[in-house]
């Protein structure tokens, strides 16, 4: 196998959680802290050299991880989207003179490793820059929905901008009727204000469609797509550092988003994908109860796994 280095990006807050005594990468799951069970599950796919990017409560993170040979560290000063906190990551390795592939994934999920072999052996197999794995929609309805037309994979489009795309298509672009729109839909309140907001700000420059790949989609085309981002990757090195230094954060959320960087590289180079059929085999939590629920399912399958 080709050499392959991790990068997992842990600087995030998980203010969801409602817990600042530690990282939210670093909760037990089943005993466990969920950032080390996924660099447990990398070395068994056969991953052996690690970065992780740390910011928030940092020392925690290396605490956790304190065991565990083959790890550096990057630090994200500041929370500015995943695009900039992978790019510390790589810009560090980039320094070292590391040219090869990178894994990508948040600190937090629990990606089997059967998953990460399958994503590594497609890399690998393929004449690309970029590969990822995908959901079905119904496993992570906020997922970035996977474009595609006939086959191709077209790239990445974060929900958020496809709602504003449905905004765009809309006669009346007046507050009250954005708002009308996305309680139809059935957007949360954090983002529904994000979206109305960007919007606005927009005027009639708003847009209905996207190009990407050469291709046209709606904001409805983008909605209708069965597969969506799992934030799981594996891109070229140094194709993604040039990627990311050029991006920009004039989007729904105002943050820098890693997936243009993968999206470029999919219109330059083509990318491919591995769906995901088994829910259990990535899993993440963004409150206490769902990170219950997950170390619940770890515990059941462990206690199992005892017994035979």
């Amino acid at each position: 196998m080709k050499e392959i280095v991790a990068l997992l990006l842990c600087a995030g807050k998980g203010s969801r959680m409602n817990d600042d005594s530690t990282n939210k990468v670093c909760m037990n799951v089943n005993g466990i802290p969920a950032v080390k069970r996924s660099i447990l599950n990398m070395k068994k796919a056969g991953i052996d050299r690690f970065v992780c990017v740390v910011g928030h409560r940092a020392e925690k993170v290396m605490e956790a991880l304190s065991d565990i040979e083959g790890i550096s560290y990057a630090y994200q000063p500041k929370q500015n989207g995943t695009g900039n906190a992978a790019l510390m990551g790589l810009l560090a390795l980039k320094n070292l003179g590391y040219k090869g592939a990178v894994f990508i994934a948040m600190g937090d999920k629990l990606i089997s490793s059967d998953v990460i072999s399958r994503l590594i052996n497609e890399y690998n197999s393929k004449d690309i820059k970029a590969a990822f794995a995908v959901q079905k929609k119904p496993y992570n309805p906020g997922g970035g929905r996977i474009a595609m037309k006939e086959g191709k994979i077209c790239g990445i489009y974060e929900m958020t901008d496809s709602y504003s795309l449905i905004l765009g298509s809309l006669t009346d672009k007046s507050e009250a009727n954005f708002r009308a729109k996305l309680d139809e839909i059935g957007v949360n309140e954090k983002k529904k204000e994000k979206i109305i907001s960007y919007a606005l700000s927009q005027g009639d420059a708003l847009s209905s469609k996207v190009t990407l790949c050469g291709e046209e989609f709606t904001g409805y085309d983008i909605e209708s797509m069965p597969y969506v981002n799992t934030a799981t990757y594996i891109v070229d090195a140094l194709e993604a550092v040039n990627e990311i230094e050029k991006l920009g954060s004039d989007n729904a959320q105002g943050e820098v988003y890693l997936t243009d960087a993968v999206n470029a590289l999919t219109e330059k180079y083509g990318a491919s994908i591995i769906p995901i059929e088994n829910k259990e085999d990535m899993l993440t939590f963004a409150t206490q109860e769902e990170l219950k629920e997950v170390s619940d399912y770890f515990a059941s399958i462990e206690k199992e796994t005892e017994i035979i």
